[in-house]
């Protein structure tokens, strides 16, 4: 299994992320319980008769297209929804599956909510440069962020999303790096308000993370 990111989920189970939530299609669970699609429609169909908070939050209609192109129903399913609907799916490769998913399900919504956290990370590090620093340019929110991503990432934003080819760099990090990088932020800025140098607070923040540079070449 690749290492997991936002971008690219729990390819092996399918489970992936849409509206800062985990889900996976129904489509993949009758594939991975080796049941019938239309019969895991019908499970799906006749809970939903049930009309009520769990359902409306929990389950989403979706469709696809089939190999002639016709479009079909399926549904999407997040950790609580996928329980529910597999409780009664039974042998030791079943249990063996929910297992897996369960604990799959979990380690997205971790993922999931460090990638907000360091959202918010981010907007206290703003927050504190807007704050704090005296006639501070357009730049000197990029310097601050290019400073944090290259002591977390060894390189700025700009080098990780040319590197990797993508356009967003909290979805493309894995679970260490996300939560590093929050905490880098947030630790900068204390620092920030505390009226520490630049030069000063990239050392502690070298300091604090040295573990995760050790391998990169800093070059601030």
């Amino acid at each position: 299994m690749n290492e997991v990111t936002i971008n690219n989920g729990f390819e092996d189970l399918g489970i992936f992320e849409k509206e800062n939530n985990a889900w996976v299609s129904s489509r993949t669970i009758s594939e991975m319980f080796d049941k019938r699609h239309d019969n895991v429609i019908m499970k799906i169909d006749e809970i939903l008769k049930t009309k009520d908070d769990f359902t409306n939050l929990n389950f989403k209609v979706s469709e696809y297209k089939d190999s002639t192109g016709k479009k079909n129903k399926e549904y999407l399913l997040n950790r609580k929804s996928f329980a529910l609907v597999v409780m009664g799916f039974t042998g030791d490769k079943a249990m063996n599956f929910k297992k897996m998913y369960i604990e799959a399900f979990e380690n997205m919504f971790n993922l999931i909510q460090t990638r907000i956290m360091s959202k918010e990370g981010y907007k206290i590090m703003t927050d504190a440069i807007r704050d704090n620093i005296k006639d501070a340019k357009f730049y000197t929110y990029s310097n601050e962020a290019d400073m944090v991503n290259k002591i977390v990432l060894g390189m700025t934003a700009k080098q990780f999303k040319e590197l990797n080819n993508v356009d967003d760099i909290r979805d493309n990090l894995i679970q260490d790096k996300l939560s590093n990088l929050n905490k880098a932020q947030i630790l900068n800025a204390q620092l920030i308000k505390s009226n520490m140098k630049h030069t000063e607070r990239s050392s502690i923040l070298i300091d604090n993370f040295f573990e995760v540079i050790i391998w990169v070449k800093i070059d601030i």
